[in-house]
């Protein structure tokens, strides 16, 4: 079983993950860097990043923590996505800053083609809260600080083949 692993500094090693939605060379729509980390079930232990999310809780609302809390660990069986059925997903965030992308190796990527959704990597995350009485919102985040690609897989591609977008056409081109 693959786990998450404590570091000195109270971050955390995450084991491998399948990459989904990266946006690690450009910021996302929401002006952000962050990636999402779809973790095998079968394979998978959550139990120590899920006891530091309810530290993360109590330490920051007790026991009055908000009705509409929005929590880092989805079930990847209640989404729509096909590639999340049998995993866990974390949305992983670096905020403003582009977080530190290395190989297997520990050298630098650069070419944005080398890390994809559908490639295998691990990451070094932290826990924060938040609490935007102002919007409504509240909730425990994973901040993105580094990421390791481990291995390449089948990229995750939502495309649909072009001879599958268009109904056949009559031989005459006037009908267009």
């Amino acid at each position: 079983m693959n786990k998450f692993k404590l570091k000195e500094d109270g971050s955390m090693l995450t084991p491998e993950f399948r990459v989904s939605f990266p946006k690690i060379f450009e910021k996302g729509m929401d002006g952000k860097f962050g990636c999402g980390m779809m973790f095998d079930k079968k394979e998978t232990d959550m139990s120590l990043l899920e006891a530091k999310v309810e530290e993360m809780i109590k330490e920051k609302w007790g026991t009055k923590k908000p009705k509409k809390l929005t929590l880092p660990i989805m079930d990847g069986d209640e989404s729509d996505r096909e590639e999340r059925e049998g995993m866990f997903y974390v949305n992983g965030k670096a905020g403003k800053y582009r977080p530190a992308l290395v190989d297997r190796y520990k050298e630098d990527i650069a070419d944005p083609e080398e890390f994809y959704a559908g490639c295998f990597a691990r990451a070094v995350i932290t826990l924060y809260s938040y609490d935007r009485k102002d919007l409504g919102k509240a909730g425990v985040s994973v901040g993105i600080r580094s990421l390791q690609k481990i291995r390449d897989g089948e990229p995750l591609v939502s495309r649909v083949s072009a001879e599958n977008e268009f109904d056949d056409l009559p031989n005459d081109t006037e009908d267009l």
